[in-house]
């Protein structure tokens, strides 16, 4: 069947302050009560499809939808017996895997919402603070780990005092923990489907947490009505054949993108999932690859980093190639610009090995539009472009200063901040939109349905001792593309200073084959011919761009990559500017020692 997609069109309201009110002409068509009736649509449609799957001791473990729905009624009898409900949220603590995608969707069918949270919190954190702050949020009536001996030490922190726990294995006997399997065995009664039917679109789904550079993590209410209508409002501009889909992803569920988009588009498509148990970073990634090569997805989702990994891998391996771009349809990344040398690199090598062109689908959203609220479903020339409104949605665009900041407005908006009145009072103007806090242009002012394009956070400018602004967005990606390919992404600094630094991410794949050696990546980033490749680049990019508020004297190469767990990759894919500077205040401090009176580019 050929999917037709809608026409590229766009309504615009123009106000006499400079404002305008962007919306879709399409009609946002009837959608789901709650999550759990599609999911039990979908067994009804295709029981022996495989739902989700995941390595253990090497091998594929698979989950068909049949035997999955079997297991959530299960799952669910356990959740009613035990008196959860609204106020009282189940939490889980662990990464994803077959046993947490069960519980989050028992937890959907019953309308009991589920807090997924990030595993730094529990086992890369001393005082385990941010944890804490969740947990007294959430107050869960039930806490999963996969492995309870890993998370021992997390839950020592936590006043357990009449809460069950769950894990997988290595249950922790001073915590009673209850093995997972065993809820699998319960059988179920009629009571479950009028737990079911009872749940209604203004139910809370989930608690989905996210934080900027300060402070602790707000927890973002995501409404079964949310999730119902973003899915309606991505399959009506971007439509996919019902059980045909195929990913291998590894996107975090505690992320809006990996536990919205990914985990609920899959099985809405009536999908397979494969759990990659990789990662965009040098020590996980080969996990990745080895993943692609045994599975060709049909679509492939990821964070611009994690597509300058994959871009190189590609490059250096004609069997990861063909496995790869064989059923691949289209590829998918979050609101951030991807470097034009990675846009163009994989459209060039997806023609090469199949013939074909491949879309590179960008769209753009948050946390508290859970997550769509602009997609391109239309044929791109370039890379930046965030699209159009998805229907049902209101862009407001706001002049502020050279920028125009987005602000949104539509069914799949978040009602509020967990227990923060005052935080979600905050979060909207006075006109009930969102404000998101990003920027945005349109690709043709002539021609507003050409789209528009990404132009950085309106907060992560700057200005610099001598007053002048900084426009972080555009300087980052024209550094890193005139590194290009060695550079992966980077962090501008340069607030309240007299010259601009450079904290940069090196793309390992691309540095190795540059070097033409297989090298720790601290050997890399230290290696003189990279420190003088990369200084003589910038140097170049210093006399393209000359200005003060442009020109690099400073950099440093990072080993430690941007991290999803640690808040600095946003929930919109790119990194966080602020987030990302805060946690590495001692590199900032560095770029600004001792820096000698020459105008010599320094790369440390």
């Amino acid at each position: 069947m050929k999917l037709s997609f809608p026409p590229q069109e766009l309504d615009v309201e123009k106000r006499e302050d400079g404002t305008l009110i962007l919306r879709s002409p399409i009609k946002l068509e009837e959608y789901e009560i709650n999550v759990g009736n599609k999911f039990k649509k979908t067994c009804e449609q295709v029981p022996e499809n495989i739902w989700l799957a995941e390595r253990d001791n090497g091998e594929w473990i698979k989950l068909s939808y049949k035997k999955a729905l079997k297991n959530i009624n299960s799952i669910s009898q356990y959740i009613i017996d035990n008196g959860l409900n609204q106020k009282k949220p189940i939490m889980i603590l662990s990464g994803n895997s077959i046993n947490h995608g069960l519980l989050n969707v028992a937890g959907l069918f019953c309308g009991v919402p589920v807090a997924p949270i990030s595993i730094a919190y529990s086992l890369m954190s001393s005082d385990y603070a941010k944890l804490k702050h969740c947990f007294e949020l959430v107050d869960p009536g039930l806490i999963f780990v996969e492995d309870g001996i890993m998370f021992e030490k997390a839950l020592e922190n936590l006043p357990l005092d009449n809460i069950k726990v769950i894990c997988t294995k290595n249950p922790v006997l001073k915590y009673n923990m209850e093995l997972f399997k065993n809820l699998l065995c319960i059988v179920p009664n009629n009571e479950i489907e009028k737990t079911y039917n009872a749940v209604t679109p203004s139910y809370i789904a989930k608690y989905l947490f996210t934080s900027g550079s300060t402070g602790m993590p707000k927890g973002v209410i995501n409404t079964q009505k949310m999730l119902c209508v973003n899915m309606q409002q991505g399959h009506q501009v971007r439509p996919q054949e019902f059980g045909e889909s195929i990913i291998v992803d590894w996107l975090p569920w505690n992320h809006t993108m990996g536990g919205n988009l990914s985990l609920n588009g899959i099985f809405w498509n009536g999908g397979t999932m494969y759990i990659d148990n990789g990662k965009p970073i040098p020590s996980l990634f080969l996990n990745t690859i080895k993943n692609l090569k045994e599975i060709s997805p049909t679509s492939y989702g990821s964070v611009p980093a994690g597509l300058a990994m994959l871009l190189e891998a590609l490059k250096s391996d004609k069997d990861l190639c063909k496995s790869f771009f064989k059923n691949l349809s289209f590829i998918s990344y979050g609101g951030a610009s991807l470097p034009p040398e990675i846009w163009y690199g994989i459209r060039d090598l997806a023609k090469k090995t199949t013939g074909n062109d491949i879309d590179l689908v960008s769209g753009w959203g948050a946390t508290e539009t859970a997550p769509l609220s602009t997609s391109t479903y239309f044929k791109l020339d370039k890379p930046g472009n965030i699209g159009l409104p998805v229907p049902g949605i209101e862009i407001k665009m706001i002049p502020v200063g050279n920028k125009m900041e987005l602000r949104v407005k539509g069914p799949n908006v978040t009602p509020g901040y967990l227990k923060s009145d005052d935080l979600t009072k905050k979060a909207f103007d006075e006109e009930g939109f969102y404000i998101i806090g990003d920027a945005g242009r349109l690709v043709d002012a002539n021609d507003p349905s050409r789209g528009i394009d990404f132009d950085g956070r309106v907060v992560e400018n700057f200005k610099m001792l001598t007053g002048t602004w900084v426009d972080v967005g555009s300087l980052r990606l024209a550094v890193v593309n005139s590194c290009a390919p060695l550079l992966q992404d980077g962090l501008v600094t340069g607030h309240d200073k007299n010259y601009l630094g450079f904290l940069a991410w090196p793309n390992i794949e691309a540095c190795k084959i540059f070097l033409g050696q297989e090298l720790e990546v601290k050997e890399i980033i230290n290696h003189p011919l990279l420190r003088e490749e990369i200084k003589k680049n910038i140097v170049i990019h210093n006399k393209n761009f000359p200005g003060s508020s442009t020109k690099i004297k400073k950099l440093i190469l990072m080993h430690i990559p941007p991290s999803f767990d640690n808040n600095e990759i946003t929930d919109k894919g790119y990194v966080n500017q602020s987030s990302a500077l805060a946690a590495r205040a001692d590199l900032v401090n560095k770029l600004y020692d001792n820096l000698k009176d020459s105008e010599e580019v320094i790369v440390i």
